[in-house]
């Protein structure tokens, strides 16, 4: 609490003293009624729980001529109606950003904090399961971009990430990512990109590290005025306890047209592994999703996700969600959707969960 309080000072201090020329506040609330069936994936289900959650989140943005900052500041509370499946928590979230721009280079410092269910974070990312508990991340970094040429630029990216856990089983960890990328705009539809990176990772428990050297080469571009594509490929070498070689690739394809949009993603990477000892574990993500514009403020979405992990804790978790977003006015939305999930693990357990959710959100980008 004393990070957060410090953080949330400085941010206050830095931001209300910038001489601003445009200021502008932001609020928004969200009121969400969620019902989850076997929210952990057992293999014999325990029974379900219905969450209420309440969402409220402010924003505070200046625009200079050259300087611009964000703060940001925002919160899940949510309670459980069966707290020996779900706990009753709240999750609290707290981000600055800071920049200023030259005529061809500029600058752009970070600091976020933020806490979410394992529950979710570890399913999403890893395609695993694991138990209830608190996830909570601390970032930090510096973000430079120069133009070298009319049309290269080159990008330098530093980070830092601290996970904890307020659980004993799962073990938190401290990340050094540091990446840099040369971009060349080819034509004004294609640009292509070398990216190299290193990473450096310190469980917290045992003190164990790892290391990982990358580097990805890859294109980015429009084919036609509805169609996007961005895709690369490269090598992850990961060293702690073993040493170990892996392929990186992605590939994103997107359509979006007057009603109907999609995309296919697909994504092998090398990440660390949160809440274990295992350092870097291979991922491998495939994601599908659809959306039509019923009419106008009214869209209906469908999404499909695949999430594999490699190594001890290899398994694979799928999520099938079908969700209907309306704008009701200048300020009001809502949403309706259901969600399906499936767990298949390689040595474990295996289970199949599903969900339904209803919520109503006010924004209000106020001045």
């Amino acid at each position: 609490m004393k990070k957060v309080n410090t953080l949330l000072g400085v941010a206050a201090v830095i931001c209300f003293n910038a001489s601003a020329v445009h200021a502008q506040h932001s609020v928004s609330l969200a009121a969400v009624v969620e019902r989850i069936e076997n929210p952990l994936l057992s293999n014999v289900s325990p029974g379900g729980v219905t969450l209420m959650r309440v969402i409220p989140n402010y924003a505070f943005e200046t625009q200079g001529d050259r300087a611009r900052s964000r703060l940001s500041l925002g919160a899940v509370l949510e309670r459980s109606s069966n707290t020996l499946l779900v706990a009753s928590r709240n999750f609290p979230s707290l981000g600055y950003t800071w920049a200023y721009s030259w005529p061809t280079a500029d600058i752009e410092l970070r600091a976020n904090l933020a806490e979410s269910a394992t529950r979710n974070t570890q399913f999403a990312e890893l395609g695993r399961i694991t138990v209830d508990s608190r996830e909570r991340s601390v970032v930090t970094g510096v973000l430079w971009n120069q133009e070298l040429t009319a049309r290269t630029r080159l990008t330098l990216d530093v980070a830092n990430t601290r996970v904890s856990y307020d659980t004993a089983s799962l073990e938190g960890y401290r990340e050094l990512e540091m990446s840099s990328r040369f971009s060349w705009e080819a034509t004004e539809r294609a640009v292509y990109f070398f990216e190299p990176g290193y990473a450096r990772l310190t469980a917290s428990g045992t003190g164990a590290i790892s290391t990982q050297a990358r580097w990805v080469v890859g294109t980015r571009g429009v084919l036609t005025p509805d169609v996007s594509l961005t895709a690369f490929a490269g090598q992850a070498r990961t060293q702690g306890s073993q040493i170990s070689t892996g392929n990186l690739g992605a590939l994103l394809l997107t359509f979006s047209g007057n009603r109907l949009s999609s995309g296919v993603e697909w994504s092998r990477d090398v990440a660390a592994a949160s809440g274990s000892a295992s350092g870097f574990l291979e991922s491998e993500t495939l994601g599908l999703s659809l959306g039509y514009r019923l009419m106008e403020g009214a869209t209906v979405s469908a999404s499909m996700t695949s999430s594999r992990s490699s190594g001890n804790e290899e398994g694979r978790g799928n999520v099938s969600s079908l969700t209907l977003e309306n704008q009701l006015g200048a300020s009001w939305s809502s949403t309706l959707g259901v969600e399906d999930r499936k767990f298949r693990g390689a040595f474990g357990p295996s289970g199949r969960g599903w969900a339904v959710r209803a919520g109503l959100v006010y924004a209000y980008p106020g001045r």
